[in-house]
C-alpha cells in the first residue's frame, strides 16, 4: 500500500473513527483501525464493542492498493503533529507503515489484521427511517444529561428510547435514569420503528449533526445503521424494557409557578456553595404565593437561605427537597427565559417544563424529607 493525501483530509476522516478506540480494551486488536486503499477510495473502519464506523475519501493519490491494520490513536496523533499539508504513507517490508514529509519520517509498526471483525455496513435492503436533524441535535442536548452515568453499558438506562409506535404521526424520545426524566417529541412521517441507543453512540455522533436537516436511520433485525456525511455507524442496540414514564408524563397536575430561569438558577448555584460538600447535596423549596425559599445545608459547612420571585401560584405553603445536580440538568435544558413548574402535591414528581415548548418537558423526583 503507497498513497498520498493532504493532511486536513486525512484528518477528517480518521477523526472519528479513531476517537472511538478503547486503548485500554479487553481485546487488543480493536485498538487498530483498518485502512484499505482500493478502487480509487481509502476507506477507514474502527469499531469497539458497541459501535462501528467506516468513513471513506477519493480526495488521494494512490500508488499502491492494499489492506493494513494499524494502531489507531498513534496514528491519529501521529498525523495530527504534522506541520506539512501532504503526507505520503506507504508499507514498507509487510510489517511498517512509514508515514512521511519532506521534512519528517516515523515508521510504525503494522498490527496483524488477522482476526478483524467483518462488520456489514451494506444496508440497501433495510428498513429507512429518516429524523428530523433539528430534532436529533435537541435529543443529544436536552436528554443525554438525564439518563444513567454508570459504566454498564448494558442497561437500557445508559440510552436513550426513540418510540415512534404509540403515536401516529410522531415519534418520542425519553431519557432517564429513574430520578429524574427528559421527553421530547417530534412530527415524523416513516416506518415505525422502538430502539435504545447507547448515550456513548449519541455522543460520538453529535459534532455530525450540525446543520443536517435529515439523519437516515437504517434497522433490521435489532440492528442500526446511521448514516452522516457518509460515515457510517453500525451501532449496538440496547436490549431490554425501558422503563415506562408515559403515565407519569400524562399525569393530571393540580398546581404551577413560573419562575425567571437565571434567578433561579443562580440562587442555586450559591446555594451549591456549601451544599457540595455533601455526597447528594440537596436543596430545600418552601413554595409560597409569590415567593420560593430556597435552602441548602451542610453538615460540614454550614446553611444558606434566599428568596425568589415566582408568579401565578395559588395554594398554601408546599415544602419539597430536590437532588440539587438533577434540578440544575433540568433547569439548564430550558431555552425560555422563564420555567413552568407544576406539580400535584410536594410527594410526587414535579414538572419542569418550558412553557413555550409544547413538545419538551421534564421531571425530577422530590427526596423524602424524613
Amino acid at each position: 500500500m503507497k498513497f498520498t493525501i493532504e493532511k486536513q483530509k486525512f484528518i477528517n476522516i480518521l477523526k472519528i473513527p479513531s476517537s472511538i478506540i478503547d486503548s485500554g480494551g479487553i481485546n487488543p486488536i480493536l485498538m487498530g483501525i483498518l485502512l484499505e486503499c482500493k478502487n480509487n477510495h481509502l476507506t477507514i473502519v474502527s469499531s469497539n464493542n458497541n459501535l462501528s464506523i467506516k468513513s471513506s475519501t477519493q480526495d488521494l493519490k494512490i500508488e499502491k492498493e492494499g489492506k493494513v491494520l494499524i494502531h489507531g490513536k498513534l496514528l491519529y496523533n501521529v498525523i495530527n503533529k504534522l506541520k506539512e499539508t501532504s503526507i505520503t504513507l506507504e508499507v514498507v517490508d509487510n510489517s511498517i507503515m512509514r508515514i512521511s514529509t519532506p521534512s519528517f519520517s516515523s515508521d510504525l509498526i503494522l498490527l496483524d489484521n488477522f482476526g478483524y471483525p467483518s462488520i456489514n455496513f451494506e444496508y440497501q435492503d433495510w428498513t429507512k427511517c429518516p429524523i428530523n436533524g433539528d430534532y436529533l441535535r435537541k435529543v443529544v442536548k436536552k436528554l443525554l444529561n438525564t439518563t444513567n452515568i454508570s459504566n454498564d453499558r448494558t442497561t437500557p438506562l445508559n440510552g436513550i428510547l426513540f418510540d415512534s409506535t404509540r403515536l401516529d404521526g410522531f415519534v418520542e424520545s425519553i431519557g432517564t435514569d429513574g430520578h429524574h426524566l427528559s421527553y421530547l417529541k417530534q412530527e415524523y412521517q416513516g416506518e415505525k420503528f422502538k430502539i435504545i441507543i447507547s448515550v456513548d453512540i449519541l455522543r460520538t455522533i453529535e459534532e455530525l449533526l450540525s446543520n443536517k436537516k435529515e439523519i437516515l436511520f437504517y434497522l433490521k433485525n435489532k440492528q442500526l445503521i446511521i448514516d452522516i456525511n457518509n460515515i457510517l455507524f453500525n451501532c449496538r442496540l440496547l436490549e431490554g424494557e425501558y422503563p415506562s414514564a408515559i403515565k407519569a408524563l400524562e399525569t393530571q397536575l393540580q398546581f404551577h409557578f413560573l419562575v425567571n430561569k437565571q434567578e433561579i438558577f443562580n440562587a442555586i448555584e450559591r446555594g451549591l456553595v456549601l451544599a457540595s460538600a455533601d455526597k447528594k447535596p440537596s436543596v430545600l423549596f418552601n413554595i409560597n404565593p409569590d415567593i420560593l425559599k430556597l435552602s441548602c445545608r451542610s453538615i460540614e459547612y454550614g446553611s444558606s437561605y434566599e428568596e425568589v420571585v415566582i408568579k401565578n401560584f395559588k395554594s398554601g405553603s408546599v415544602s419539597v427537597s430536590f437532588n440539587v445536580k438533577y434540578l440544575q440538568n433540568l433547569i439548564k435544558n430550558i431555552d425560555n427565559n422563564e420555567i413552568l413548574f407544576q406539580f400535584t402535591d410536594g410527594n410526587k414528581h414535579f414538572f419542569v417544563k418550558d412553557p413555550n415548548d409544547v413538545n419538551y418537558t421534564s421531571l425530577i423526583l422530590p427526596i423524602r424529607m424524613i
